[in-house]
Parts: C-alpha cells; sequence; structure tokens
C-alpha cells in the first residue's frame, strides 16, 4: 500500500521564487495571506450547512500533535511505495492549521486520486502561498490549487503551468461579474457620460479582479484616471454601495452573480448582500435606486493547475478524474473542495485571459 508522505515546506531557495515576488510586492496584500481564499465571493447557496471539513478534528482523530517525522523533515521527505513502477505525481497544498490537521482532512481526496490514476499520490505542504508558487513553478511539486488573481501572478511569472478545472458555484456557474452602477435618476446611460463624476470602488487593496474591471472599462472607453473626477477607495462593496446609495459618488464598482439588471437585488451579490445589511428581512422590497450600465467578462473561479511538464496522459486522467468526483466520492470531494458545492467543470487559460493580462502588465 502507498503512504502519505505530507511534507511541511517553507519558502524554497530557487529562482523562480524571486520571479514571483517581483510580481507580489506592488499588488494583491490580501490575497497573499496563507488561507487561500475563495477566487471571488462564496454565495449563500454554496456554504455546506454541515462542513465538517472546516471544523477542528475531534481529538485522537488527526489533530494530535504527535505527528510523522516526515512532516518535519525538510530535506529528506519519505518515500512512497510506487504502483506499477510510476512515479508519485506531487500535489502542493496549504496547511491552514498545521500539518496533521491537513493529513487527516485531505485522506480522502489523496486515495482518490490514487485510486483514480494508478499511481501514488503524495501531498506536499506549505506554510504560505508564496512559497506553494514558487516550488510549483520550479516543478518541486506537480499539481495544486489557487485563488484565480493567484493563478494569473503564477502563470504570468514563467508561463509553464495550465489550469485543468475549476470548482462550480450554483448561483455562478460560469462564475462572477464587476457591475458598474449607477443611480438610474442620475441621467447616467453609459460610460461616457461618466466623465467628470465620481466613483468608489470596493476595495482599497487593487485586487486584481478590479485592476481586470478597470482595464476593461478602458477597454470600453472610459478611463477611470483620466476621465473621473474622483475615485473612493472603500474597504468593502457595502461602503461603496453606501456611498452610491446616499449620492456622495456618482458610481460603485461591485460585484454580483448575475450581469442583468433585472435580478441583481435578488441573486447573491454585493447589492443583495448590502440588502440585507441594511434592512434584514425587509430587504426583499426595497429596491434601491441601481442600475447596471456596465459588467466584466464572468471571473471563473481559481483552478486546479498543473504543470506544463506533466504528461498530456496525466493531465487527461486528472480531468477526468477531477469532473468525476462530485458524483463517484463525495468525501473526497468534500475533502478538496470546501466552499463550492457543485462539482468541477473544465477550465482553460483562455477562461483566465483577463486576469492573466493584468497580472503580466504589472
Amino acid at each position: 500500500m502507498a503512504t502519505l508522505c505530507l511534507v511541511v515546506m517553507g519558502a524554497p531557495k530557487v529562482k523562480a521564487q524571486q520571479a514571483v515576488e517581483r510580481h507580489m510586492l506592488d499588488s494583491l496584500g490580501r490575497d497573499m495571506t496563507t488561507e487561500p481564499r475563495a477566487s471571488f465571493p462564496m454565495t449563500q447557496s454554496d456554504v455546506r450547512s454541515t462542513d465538517n471539513a472546516l471544523q477542528p478534528l475531534p481529538s485522537g482523530e488527526g489533530n494530535s500533535t504527535q505527528v510523522s517525522p516526515s512532516i518535519t523533515q525538510l530535506d529528506e521527505p519519505n518515500t512512497v511505495t510506487l504502483l506499477d513502477d510510476k512515479p508519485p505525481l506531487r500535489v502542493g497544498l496549504i496547511s491552514e492549521q498545521g500539518a496533521s490537521y491537513l493529513q487527516a482532512r485531505i485522506e480522502p481526496f489523496r486515495r482518490y486520486l490514487q485510486e483514480s490514476l494508478s499511481r501514488p499520490i503524495e501531498i506536499v505542504a506549505y506554510t504560505s502561498m508564496r512559497s506553494l508558487m514558487a516550488a510549483h513553478i520550479g516543478r518541486q511539486v506537480d499539481y495544486s490549487i489557487y485563488p484565480a488573481s493567484i493563478f494569473s501572478m503564477a502563470y504570468a511569472s514563467c508561463g509553464c503551468l495550465t489550469p485543468m478545472v475549476a470548482p462550480i458555484s450554483r448561483e455562478a456557474p460560469d462564475g462572477i461579474y464587476m457591475l458598474l452602477l449607477v443611480r438610474g435618476a442620475s441621467g447616467i446611460q453609459n460610460l461616457a457620460d461618466l466623465s467628470g463624476r465620481s466613483m468608489a470602488l470596493s476595495s482599497k487593496d487593487g485586487a486584481i479582479p478590479f485592476y481586470m474591471a478597470m482595464n476593461e472599462l478602458k477597454k470600453a472607453g472610459l478611463n477611470p484616471e483620466r476621465d473621473l473626477d474622483s475615485l473612493v477607495g472603500k474597504d468593502s462593496p457595502d461602503e461603496a454601495l453606501e456611498l452610491l446609495d446616499e449620492g456622495a459618488v456618482d458610481a460603485a464598482l461591485v460585484w454580483s452573480t448575475t450581469p442583468y439588471n433585472q435580478n441583481i437585488f435578488s441573486s447573491e451579490g454585493a447589492v443583495s448582500a448590502y440588502l440585507q445589511k441594511k434592512h434584514g428581512p425587509r430587504q426583499a422590497d426595497i429596491r434601491p435606486d441601481f442600475l447596471s450600465i456596465w459588467h466584466s467578462p464572468a471571473i471563473p473561479a481559481g483552478p486546479h493547475v498543473i504543470h506544463n511538464e506533466v504528461d498530456k496522459q496525466t493531465r487527461a486522467d486528472l480531468i477526468n478524474a477531477l469532473k468525476e468526483m462530485n458524483q463517484r466520492d463525495p468525501e473526497a470531494y468534500d475533502a478538496i473542495e470546501r466552499r463550492y458545492g457543485g462539482g468541477f467543470r473544465s477550465v482553460s487559460l483562455q477562461d483566465y485571459e483577463p486576469l492573466i493580462e493584468i497580472a503580466t502588465a504589472r
């Protein structure tokens, strides 16, 4: 039987890390936390009512501080018993709550892949997204999972990674959209009408989805830095929408699971969350004078990513196994995908082109 090799890694000293860091230092401070976040806001229908994977493991079921020496060995990780003389496929993951917690939580996923691919699967744990990216680019691991914005930065650093699948949100199967909202009574009907006006952004940190939205606005004929009177950065979509609602700004850039005006109040997104927070149960009866005059392309969820040097047959087998996982082995799916309950769909570089374009430019 194959044994699990779980190794906690710090930042590996490889040239790839230097390239990654150059892309990271001036953007995405929030995205570089040790916990891999959703690549876009999680919708209510995606939240599992009994998400045991997010809870600490009971005593005696994997959260003991007594761990295998292989977990702390950085230079000489244990090997695995080969199946049919195939080398192990190394999967890099973030260790959010310690190696023993990850080892117990991820075992159904590791076992499912091993059985599906008929080859050993080795899980390698990292303590930061930065070190994981550097290791993946340097081929110290073969496969990993990223938020969409982080993947775009990794790809821009090397061009050596390929997205395979992404989880499906039931509310937003194609991804989420950035919306540019105005007040209907303002008379603003298109981007040209925003010349000399003000806009609120629902992020101060310049995360890549917002850079992407700003870039798309420029392509559509509006240069926010040149054409607007002012840009106001807020900490959250709620704050940006509050300014718009009060008339303190003329437009607000926020996210939604729908690009359609008739659905923005009822669909999951910044508008419905704002109404729920402000009006509670009465929110269904309240319709602020918000109108969307522009939306971005859909931004897909963060992908499962393979290094380009992994052979095509393994890639194909992985994609098939991942797409079938939710049906064939729900426990394995829940072990690796804790946010979105709709299974996996195939994705390609084209799905992330708007984000990659921004990451490359930065």
